[in-house]
């Protein structure tokens, strides 16, 4: 990478990180990540002091899918799961405007006068998303770290990974965003874009699950190809949601599976590549006129 286009993605990263800091968005989404980080661990707490309970970290899909129990438990693993949910959505919503906006404006045409091409341009995009999901993230920290003195519940190794897994996370959800917005030339139709994908990714493993469980004797044959049907639906949300990475992430975490972590964090590292590659060639044929 020549010395003019790193000038010209610090300067263009620069310049939406500044836009991003002064818009409400960024703060919203921070906003509904702690409400529901909020609510969970008082359920947890209610939970102890009223009856007893002993605060899980996992779900029994996540124990039946490894037929292992988690080996550390740390409760504060879920709600930052959560917390980091939501904060990528919002990455990835920033991310599926940030061309087709610029192109529907018709701004693109005037920065691409100066020294600034496609790489210079979609890489600048992803640098300044990554650095959105930062300020995001260390406002996370700042507050569990706060909870955790408050509640004693421990930040342990699991926390730490879980931070480092949520950067790669952020990596898929901007790639796949740009790679959603390098595709269109209106706000409008990245907008609806996004609401498909996501409640797609969001969705199909839900039905799959529900699917999985049923069983009558009477409607036997339409279970099975429903049954059929979802698994492979799942099978390929599975590999294009971002959303899958973090929740084998998360899973690996804890249950302490080191040797399923990197190959999530490789595999991520890989969707996001693939999906910046793409979109660069995508952002390069469809050009910078509305």
């Amino acid at each position: 990478m020549n010395r003019f286009r790193a000038v010209a993605i610090r300067a263009i990263a620069g310049r939406e990180l500044r836009s991003t800091l002064f818009n409400m968005g960024i703060y919203v989404a921070i906003a509904l990540g702690l409400i529901v980080a909020s609510f969970m661990i008082y359920t947890y707490v209610t939970g102890i002091m009223e009856y007893g309970m002993a605060v899980m970290p996992s779900s029994k899909t996540e124990t039946r899918y490894y037929s292992e129990l988690p080996q550390s438990p740390e409760p504060m693993l879920v709600p930052l799961q959560w917390t980091v949910y939501i904060g990528a959505i919002y990455i990835t919503l920033s991310a599926s405007l940030s061309i087709s906006r610029e192109r529907d404006q018709g701004t693109l045409e005037v920065l691409f006068y100066g020294p600034v091409d496609s790489l210079s341009f979609v890489i600048a995009k992803f640098v300044e998303q990554l650095l959105s999901f930062g300020v995001v993230l260390l406002f996370y920290i700042a507050y569990f770290v706060v909870m955790s003195a408050i509640s004693k519940f421990a930040l342990g190794v699991g926390f730490l990974k879980m931070i480092i897994l949520s950067l790669f996370l952020a990596g898929c959800m901007a790639s796949f965003g740009m790679f959603l917005s390098s595709m269109t030339r209106k706000v409008k139709t990245s907008v609806i874009l996004f609401l498909v994908f996501v409640i797609t990714f969001l969705a199909v493993p839900m039905i799959h699950q529900f699917v999985m469980v049923q069983y009558t004797s009477t409607m036997k044959g339409a279970v099975s190809v429903a049954r059929h049907v979802t698994s492979t639906l799942n099978f390929l949300v599975s590999w294009i949601s971002p959303f899958a990475y973090l929740g084998r992430g998360t899973t690996a975490i804890i249950l302490g599976s080191t040797s399923e972590l990197i190959k999530s964090l490789f595999f991520s590292l890989i969707y996001t590549v693939v999906f910046l590659t793409a979109s660069i060639v995508i952002f390069n044929r469809k050009g910078v006129r509305r």
